[in-house]
């Protein structure tokens, strides 16, 4: 895809269409780096950054069991440890 560079205030810019972003995941701030004259521009959220306070807000790993004990004779009686 050609874009053309475009004049913004004292800098430039280039138009980068939603689709190209949504196909990418880039919402909010993104990095910005030079490698062999090529810009490369990566995502600063991380896959599942969020996902430890999630999974402690859900109260998901608390001690209780929901189910109650799963146990039964046969682990009692039939398992040699």
């Amino acid at each position: 895809m050609k874009v053309s560079i475009t004049q913004i205030g004292n800098s430039k810019g280039i138009i980068i269409p939603a689709y190209l972003l949504k196909q990418c995941g880039f919402e909010g701030d993104v990095s910005l780096e030079v490698k062999d004259r090529s810009l490369v521009i990566t995502s600063l959220q991380r896959p599942r950054q969020d996902w430890k306070e999630a999974f402690a807000k859900s109260g998901a790993g608390q001690e209780e069991l929901l189910a109650g004990e799963f146990g039964n004779d046969f682990d009692q009686t039939e398992w040699s440890w």
